[in-house]
């Protein structure tokens, strides 16, 4: 594991409904050996960030006790039926004034923690740099890192965009950082999804 940096919190949006699944609660399904949300905590956790906080909505305690045993924070987001603008709002209202954060979203399990360190290690060289976000091949993907300054914002959110129309207005303060991995543009919303991620996953274990 790369050094850490004691000024990021990593926050991983572990409460929403998952609808498009069709049933089963998609963080709790399996992938290559360990359930969605325990490989993406996971990576979070062998990242750079110095703490990982996760937000709980839908189904709290069974996320709960499926990362039994990570040495994480859990936040509950009771208004997770408001969509995913709700839980970045719960997250980076538990963070400290003074911390930077890297916003996981849990069904992006393939988005590792060289991901995540490339972000940090992209804010970390100064600048007016406000935000950071990978791309791959042109892309822009997650997860987002948000500077301090950003965390006023974040914790006003409101409905199911999260944080898109924010970064939209940043303007030259974004960092858009170059990454290896299309994990950063995999999510696992439909049975079709979670099959291609498995395949993934598979692939690079092998």
């Amino acid at each position: 594991m790369s050094s850490q940096n004691t000024g990021v919190t990593a926050i991983v949006l572990a409460g929403g409904l998952g609808r498009r699944m069709g049933g089963p609660n998609k963080l709790l399904l399996p992938l290559q050996g360990q359930t969605v949300v325990r490989r993406t905590v996971r990576q979070a956790l062998a990242s750079r960030c110095a703490r990982v906080l996760v937000v709980l909505g839908f189904e709290a305690e069974r996320v709960r006790r499926e990362l039994e045993g990570l040495p994480v924070q859990f936040v509950l987001n009771e208004d997770f039926q408001e969509g995913m603008g709700s839980s970045v709002r719960a997250g980076a209202a538990a963070v400290p004034d003074d911390s930077a954060v890297v916003v996981c979203l849990a069904d992006m399990p393939l988005a590792g923690a060289d991901v995540i360190d490339a972000l940090i290690d992209a804010y970390e060289t100064g600048g007016d740099i406000q935000a950071c976000q990978p791309v791959y091949e042109g892309k822009r993907g997650n997860p987002v890192l948000w500077g301090p300054a950003s965390l006023p914002a974040l914790r006003q959110l409101r409905g199911d965009e999260g944080a898109r129309r924010l970064l939209g207005g940043l303007g030259q303060g974004l960092a858009l950082v170059e990454v290896g991995s299309d994990g950063v543009l995999l999510d696992a919303d439909t049975p079709e999804d979670l099959r291609h991620l498995d395949n993934r996953a598979g692939l690079g274990r092998a």
